[in-house]
């Protein structure tokens, strides 16, 4: 049996998936996360072999003939970390190679070699690759610099904008705000916490989300003071829980939410836009491309005229990636959706291979 493996590894996840040669899937492992920047290269290293050998026993990984990993993090130090791995898993087994999540993205939304990818996730970020390399970025560059359109930057705007409902010039307690605003606390206390869609009818959906999210135990006299304390409280980046909230909220009709969810795909635009050459297509990644419709529909909409797909599964495309070279282009275009397509790389019997990785990239 000709098998190849592909691994998907980031800061929080690793997943590798095993494939036959023409796209079936044998076996799908998963890991915590694997960027030797962020987690150093002993955990991050055992991470990463926990993933293949759920993926792969000795017996099928003795027959691997191409391996790929996708890795996040310093192009140096993944590539060591891939060789200290598979140098203990696979000593006389085929070269490794090693390319960045970037890559990985792209080629799980399409099989073109060429063209961008626009990614927001807890970040963002924006490449153009050129023959499955990546050749120019955009963004990228964190929270506090960039990042602009990503599930940080959505749950800070959101934030923001329920802190500042609630803070009326003179900063009064609850009891001295608006009727809409002690509603809108009122209903999110742990006595009477109605359905959103009931509680609510569009204006001060986010306000609410956002109150019930950071306030779960419902407010007291001072909301702005127990949100900002909330806030102030989690990591920063702890923020980017708060994205799918914008995303019910427009789909609810807030007015709010629904300008914050088009200021993001405006900057998400924006960021592909200087990178992305006409004519070659544009994969969506990440979890605000991939699970929100608001959020995907917007950019969607300003990138009229452009080939736009949306990513599929990454450990898949790592795959895909390695078999690519051990079939002809027509064979490797044709294979393609079988390992892309979610959760692709489940095989009918995965109970002797260790825990299936079912979500999707």
């Amino acid at each position: 049996m000709h098998l190849v493996l592909g691994i998907d590894a980031g800061g929080t996840s690793s997943r590798a998936a095993l494939f036959t040669v023409d796209g079936e899937p044998v076996g799908s492992g998963r890991a915590s996360g694997a960027n030797p920047v962020t987690l150093g290269m002993e955990r991050a290293g055992a991470n990463l072999t926990a993933a293949v050998e759920a993926a792969a026993p000795a017996t099928l990984l003795a027959q691997v003939e191409s391996v790929v990993v996708g890795l996040a993090g310093h192009p140096g130090r993944c590539r060591a970390l891939a060789e200290q791995v598979f140098r203990r898993l696979l000593p006389d087994g085929p070269p490794v190679r090693v390319v960045g999540d970037v890559v990985t993205a792209f080629a799980a939304g399409t099989a073109a070699p060429s063209g961008t990818v626009l990614i927001s996730g807890t970040g963002a970020i924006a490449a153009k690759i050129t023959n499955h390399e990546r050749t120019a970025t955009s963004d990228g560059y964190g929270w506090l610099l960039g990042d602009e359109g990503s599930a940080f930057w959505l749950g800070h705007a959101a934030a923001r904008t329920a802190i500042r409902a609630l803070s009326p010039a003179t900063r009064p307690t609850v009891r001295a705000q608006s009727p809409a605003t002690r509603t809108a606390i009122r209903v999110l206390s742990p006595a009477t916490r109605p359905t959103v869609q009931a509680a609510h009818s569009g204006h001060g959906t986010l306000v609410a989300l956002v109150v019930r999210h950071l306030l779960p135990r419902g407010a007291g006299e001072d909301a702005v003071e127990e949100l900002a304390a909330a806030v102030h409280a989690a990591p920063p980046l702890a923020l980017a829980e708060l994205a799918p909230l914008v995303s019910l909220a427009a789909e609810a009709g807030d007015p709010a939410a629904s300008a914050i969810v088009a200021e993001a795909a405006s900057r998400l635009a924006r960021t592909a836009a200087d990178v992305h050459e006409p004519g070659l297509p544009i994969v969506l990644a990440g979890s605000v491309l991939t699970e929100s419709a608001q959020v995907r529909r917007s950019v969607t909409e300003l990138l009229a005229g452009e080939t736009v797909a949306i990513a599929g599964d990454t450990a898949g495309a790592a795959a895909w990636l390695a078999a690519a070279p051990l079939l002809r282009p027509e064979e490797a275009a044709r294979t393609h959706h079988r390992f892309v397509a979610p959760a692709a790389h489940e095989p009918a019997r995965s109970d002797s291979l260790g825990p299936p990785a079912t979500e999707p990239a």
